[in-house]
């Protein structure tokens, strides 16, 4: 048995364990019907029971153990409560009080990827479902918040897109795009986003090995297609977020890699590592559920590669759940969701250092694990004199965001799940992707 399966926690040929209860929309009918989160056999996955259609559905989840994390409190702009679930990638009915916009593109993405569902079920592949320009105007218009990501299926394959970001610019708000890179490895169309007011951009890339790129994603030219994107994001002194697709047996070894790169390019401040979805199913594009990794699988990886302790991601995640309900009782002080199982890293000479220590990680998180303002006042004197010098030299006299600085990396795992298979319950969860915010 590897070290990896090792790490698992949450394996092996056990009885049905239903973890939570609730309602999710019935995939025949589209109706809400009651269902169940289960746990079986190292998988999580949404048992519907729908009344009106007389069947039951089983859909795969994720691997491992749906960890569903009870926040004591939240701010109240925070969007996570079961009603609002599914508006999370719907512009259209975005509220203009959320930190972050995500605006869907609804144009088809020409990367034709293996693993991307969107090739394979989309109901009508000649004609795209477009985008109303005048009403995403108007939606960026009324948007009260900071950011606007512009996201689904491909946004650089909208004409419309330049002319979008510019219109959110002129409102001051900070534009991102969610893209698979290919056209910006044209360096002049690189350009045109930037002068619109593009700000930050989210590419996928899987790692350092054209094979790689045949295998799950369009083919091996992908793979320079990307590498020449990077080089024009670093030659136009831009900032960018990797998002990588781990595939067990197949790039889950390129971890080390692709963290070597952010610390060698101060140009890349976030790594983002997600495991491959399929979509609900337990086979999908000749893939199947032993080609999943679960986010304890992903720890581990980053752990090992980092020598980082097996608590680093628990403690972070402590401290947001506790200063989550000391910033609630300031509303007036509006700061996005947090983000579960991520953390920020430090450049230091030739490796990734976390921020914080272990031991002052734990400290903190247990002065905020009452959620008291007075635990917010003592975990501040936690703090090493470094944090407090970044933070007046970076946010406060240069005003950058901490995804812009030269510095930080933030690395995090994701949990996508396709298809609108989702799954509420009597409780609040934060969704670890920044497309539903």
């Amino acid at each position: 048995m590897s070290d990896l399966d090792n790490a698992q926690d949450d394996r092996g040929g056990m009885p049905q364990c239903v973890i939570d209860k609730g309602v999710s929309r019935c995939e025949s009918c589209g109706s809400l019907v009651p269902a169940q989160a289960v746990f079986e056999n190292g998988f999580t996955y949404i048992l519907q029971d729908c009344p009106f259609e007389k069947k039951t559905f089983k859909k795969l989840k994720y691997k491992g153990k749906w960890n569903i994390i009870r926040w004591q409190k939240t701010p109240s702009y925070w969007p996570w409560r079961a009603t609002d679930k599914e508006k999370g990638l719907d512009w259209g009915r975005s509220d203009p009080r959320r930190p972050i916009l995500a605006l869907m593109m609804r144009t088809e993405c020409s990367a034709r990827c293996r693993i991307c569902e969107l090739v394979t079920s989309r109901v009508n592949k000649e004609k795209p479902a477009g985008l109303d320009v005048a009403a995403a105007k108007r939606t960026i218009a009324a948007h009260r918040g900071k950011m606007v990501s512009f996201c689904m299926a491909e946004p650089t394959e909208n004409a419309s897109l330049a002319e979008l970001i510019r219109f959110a610019s002129e409102r001051r708000l900070i534009t991102v795009i969610s893209t698979n890179g290919l056209k910006l490895s044209d360096g002049k169309y690189l350009k045109i986003l930037k002068d619109a007011g593009l700000r930050y951009i989210y590419m996928s890339f899987d790692g350092f090995d054209e094979d790689v790129y045949e295998k799950i994603r369009g083919g091996k030219h992908q793979y320079y297609l990307k590498l020449q994107a990077f080089n024009n994001i670093k030659n136009e002194k831009m900032k960018a977020g990797i998002k990588a697709v781990l595939v067990k047996g197949v790039n889950d070894n390129q971890v080390d890699a692709l963290l070597q790169y952010a610390l060698r390019n101060n140009f890349v401040t976030e790594v983002s590592l997600q495991s491959l979805s399929l979509g609900g199913e337990e086979e999908s594009c000749g893939f199947t559920k032993e080609h999943l990794l679960s986010v304890e699988d992903i720890k581990f990886l980053i752990n090992t590669v980092l020598h980082l302790s097996e608590d680093q991601f628990d403690c972070w995640n402590k401290i947001k759940i506790g200063l989550a309900a000391v910033m609630a009782k300031f509303p007036f002080i509006r700061i996005s969701p947090f983000e579960f199982d991520a953390m920020y890293l430090v450049r230091k000479k030739d490796k990734l250092v976390p921020v914080l220590d272990g031991k002052r990680l734990e400290r903190i998180a247990s002065l905020l694990r009452d959620g008291k303002i007075t635990g917010l006042i003592k975990a501040g004197f936690c703090l090493p004199a470094s944090f407090f010098r970044f933070v007046l030299k970076e946010i406060l006299f240069k005003r950058r965001l901490l995804e812009t600085t030269d510095d930080l990396v933030l690395v995090r795992i994701r949990t996508i799940v396709s298809k609108p298979y989702f799954f509420s319950y009597s409780g609040m969860l934060v969704h670890k992707n920044m497309l539903t915010p």
